[in-house]
Formats: structure tokens, C-alpha cells, sequence
């Protein structure tokens, strides 16, 4: 019970400390384990990670801080999805494996990865995508196997 509390406590203390009282992180898993010293909390079973409007659900998460309790890069795998909101639209996506930049605001998403534009019919599929809501920039790479596909909704030009 003992290390529960402390691991609650360095959570709030990394939330407070990192998004300041405007900005919320929640994390929710089977189970924490944060080691200051190493830099990192790992969540594992049934992981939940929501920050304002995004969100992320995995089987395990690592978030990766820095000297001043600042989350560096998230990383998970198993199961992995996630939805981000963007100025003009949302989407959701899923891979095998996902890293997340803060400092870039960058997503990788890593094996069977896609993303979809919500309520729209535009899907990018690949073995690596490379996403950045802020510029709503995207790369995508194929393997021999199983190439890049972007599939697209095209407006009418006559509307």
C-alpha cells in the first residue's frame, strides 16, 4: 500500500508539475511502477492515458521524464490506439507499437500502423507512420510485403 501511495504521489506530482493546473494528465493501468531515478513510470494491463482531449490505450506504456519531471516520450505497445483532436478534425489509430515526441508533438506508429480521419473515409496504412498533429504533417513507409496505401474521400469540385 505503501508504494501505491508513493506512485500516486509522483504522479500527481508529475501532473502538477508538468501541465501546471489549465493542463490535466490521467493515467489509469493494472498496475504503476515509477522510478524517478531511471526516469520513467511504467503502466501495464489495460493502460489509459488521457491529456486534454487525447487519448491513448495500450497494454503497456512507458513515459520517459526528465530531471525536472517533465515526460519526455511515451512509448507503447500491445493493442495499441489512440485518438487526437487537431484544429479542423479528429482521428483515431492503432499499431502494433506507438512512440510519442512532446517536444516535436510527434507520433510514431510502428508495424500495421493506420490512421483514420474521423467521419471521413481517409485512412493512411503503413509499416511506419510518422504523424504530427500540430502541422498535420504525415509520412508513411511500406515494406516489401505490404506497401503504403492512403485512401482518400475527394471533394467535388462543382460544390
Amino acid at each position: 500500500m505503501r508504494s501505491v501511495n508513493y506512485v500516486l504521489c509522483c504522479l500527481l506530482f508529475l501532473n502538477i508539475c508538468v501541465f501546471g493546473a489549465s493542463a490535466q494528465l490521467e493515467v489509469s493501468a493494472n498496475a504503476i511502477q515509477s522510478d524517478l531515478k531511471k526516469g520513467e513510470t511504467i503502466l501495464t494491463g489495460n493502460v489509459i492515458v488521457i491529456k486534454d482531449e487525447d487519448k491513448l490505450w495500450a497494454d503497456k506504456v512507458v513515459i520517459e521524464i526528465n530531471k525536472k519531471n517533465q515526460p519526455l516520450k511515451y512509448t507503447a505497445t500491445g493493442n495499441v490506439r489512440f485518438y487526437a483532436k487537431m484544429p479542423n478534425k479528429e482521428v483515431n489509430g492503432r499499431a502494433k507499437k506507438a512512440m510519442y515526441d512532446v517536444q516535436k508533438d510527434e507520433y510514431r506508429l510502428i508495424d500495421n500502423a493506420m490512421i483514420e480521419e474521423s467521419n471521413k473515409h481517409n485512412i493512411i496504412r503503413g509499416n511506419l507512420i510518422v504523424f504530427n498533429p500540430t502541422t498535420e504533417e504525415a509520412s508513411i513507409k511500406g515494406s516489401n510485403q505490404k506497401p503504403s496505401v492512403i485512401t482518400f474521400t475527394m471533394d467535388n469540385a462543382n460544390e
